[in-house]
Order: structure tokens, then C-alpha cells, then sequence
């Protein structure tokens, strides 16, 4: 259904999306600087009110066209099991990073140039992914994998903090190894030694009074 924003008429998603590739399209042929909001509506055979009804600037469309089109955010898996959702989950968005990589190119020196279009990027697509994290979190936390108390929010910025570090720290990115590393550390509940305790004292205790009760078992002193 397509989203309402106020009292007028619904957005059409086909019209958003011809309006992002068309901004993708132009970014590749005459680069950010060059791009104009005039040029996008035309591409996109809409009104340029149509554009600035979606976004406010170019900063904002572009941002948004890249992050669409790289699609870097993944599906949030739930497979019952905080481990296994986290290693699908941060698997998947090194995949998808590495696959946005030429959709980014077209305007890395823009990105890296452009507070304003670097502080939208990031702002946009940091906010998804600490969402799904979020999600990820809380529904360990339902399961009891974590405790009730545990700080949700600094549990679903961790993973992406620390990949993030890596790059900077080693100069290349974090691989399937190191999002184990992670994972194994921070995200995989280990089993409360005083109930494993408690229920290998209640086999035994089961086990001597079975012993006990057998008369083909002879008692020796």
C-alpha cells in the first residue's frame, strides 16, 4: 500500500522509483556536481514537484538513490537462535556491501568531499542497519538469550561499530572470520553453569537411588 505523508494524495512507489534511477542514471553520466533536480524530473518524466514533494534537496535524493539502489541493508533472518540470526545477518551485509561498491564509486569523491552528502549517507543507511540489529536483540532478549536488562542499544550498535573499526584500524574489511570472532564473543549465550550444575547433580542423585532400589545390585562394604 503506498504510503501517506499528510492529508493529500498517496505516493505512487512507481514514481518514486523512476525518480531514484533516474538520479542513479544521471550520476553516472555527469556526476553529482553537475546533477540538478530539474534534470532528474525530466529523466523521470515527472513534475519537479513531484521530486521536491519526495525530497527536500539533492543532497537527500542522492543519498537515498545510492542506499536504494546498492540495496546494502539485508533481510532480517529469525531462525530462533541469537547466534545464527546475527552470523546470517552480518554475513549477508558484507556481501551487500561489497556489491554496492560500484553504486557508491560513481560519487565516492562526492561522498568524501560533501559534508552534507557524507553526513546523509551515513545518517540513513547507519540508522537502518542499527534497526535490524535492534530487532535481532530484542527478540534474544523475548527468547531469554540475554537478560532482561540487557542495554539494547549498545548490543545493536556493537557489531557495526566494530566492523567499521576494523577497516579503519587493518586497511581492508572484516571478513567471515572476524564477524565469527564477533558473534562468538558478544552474541552467543553460554549456558548458566549453575542449572547444568543443578541438572547433572539431579541425574546422579536419580541415578544412586535407582542403584539402591535393585535387588540384583549387591551392596559391597
Amino acid at each position: 500500500m503506498p504510503e501517506r505523508h499528510g492529508p493529500g494524495r498517496p505516493r505512487d512507489p512507481e514514481v518514486d522509483e523512476a525518480i531514484l534511477a533516474a538520479a542513479m542514471d544521471l550520476l553516472a553520466e555527469v556526476g553529482y556536481a553537475r546533477l540538478t533536480m530539474d534534470q532528474v524530473a525530466a529523466r523521470a518524466r515527472v513534475g519537479k514537484a513531484s521530486v521536491y514533494l519526495r525530497w527536500p534537496n539533492k543532497v537527500a535524493l542522492v543519498a537515498e538513490a545510492i542506499q536504494h539502489r546498492a540495496a546494502v541493508v539485508p533481510e532480517i533472518p529469525d531462525t530462533g537462535e541469537l547466534r545464527s540470526d546475527m552470523l546470517l545477518f552480518l554475513r549477508a551485509l558484507l556481501r551487500r556491501k561489497s556489491a554496492a561498491e560500484p553504486a557508491v564509486a560513481a560519487v565516492s569523491g562526492e561522498i568524501a568531499s560533501n559534508p552534507e552528502l557524507r553526513k546523509a549517507w551515513r545518517h540513513g543507511l547507519t540508522g537502518a542497519l542499527w534497526a535490524c540489529v535492534r530487532v535481532i536483540v530484542e527478540r534474544a532478549i523475548k527468547r531469554g538469550e540475554l537478560q532482561a536488562g540487557s542495554d539494547v542499544e549498545m548490543l545493536s550498535m556493537l557489531p557495526l561499530t566494530l566492523l567499521q573499526n576494523w577497516r579503519l584500524e587493518h586497511g581492508r574489511g572484516p571478513d567471515d572470520a572476524v564477524i565469527e570472532r564477533i558473534v562468538d564473543q558478544f552474541y552467543t549465550p553460554a549456558p548458566t553453569r549453575g542449572r547444568a550444575a543443578t541438572a547433572r547433580d539431579s541425574r546422579r542423585a536419580t541415578g544412586r537411588r535407582t542403584l539402591g532400589k535393585d535387588p540384583r545390585v549387591r551392596r559391597h562394604r
